[in-house]
């Protein structure tokens, strides 16, 4: 696993995380398997235990609103999550209208842009390049 700080947050800070991150992937009506597969990793991430993610799963079908949410997370969490969100927004290759409006939301929510969120989608789609470099210095087909 790449470098993370995820596990430094309290555990209310990173059920917070993972509960967003369950309202975004849920939120343009369907979770692509790559949106899924984000998710169980962020999850395994999280350090939380199994009753925990067992809720979390099936908050992908009674999605929590987001306001829930962000309830006992402080900026540092909310900006984990939103870069978490835009990881996994993408994981699919495509960031829906309503996916991009619900990441502006959450930005706005800790001060941050609609430019800065716009600056993360270009940091995950380099990160997306720098991957499939390895792929194809390997010969994976992907």
């Amino acid at each position: 696993m790449l470098h993370d700080i995820l596990h430094h947050l309290d555990p209310e800070q990173r059920w917070g995380h993972a509960r967003l991150l369950a309202h975004l992937a849920a939120v343009d009506g369907r979770v692509e398997r790559d949106e899924l597969a984000f998710f169980e990793q962020r999850l395994g991430a999280g350090l939380l235990s199994p009753q925990r993610k067992e809720q979390l799963r099936e908050a992908l079908i009674d999605t929590p609103s987001m306001e829930e949410c962000f309830n006992g997370m402080d900026a540092r969490g909310i900006k984990l999550a939103l870069r978490d969100a835009c990881l996994m927004a993408l994981a699919d290759r495509d960031v829906s209208d309503v996916e991009r409006a619900r990441l502006v939301e959450v930005a706005t929510k800790v001060g941050l842009s609609e430019k800065e969120v716009d600056d993360l989608i270009a940091w995950v789609v380099k990160g997306y390049h720098w991957m499939q470099e390895g792929y194809d210095l390997l010969s994976i087909q992907v």
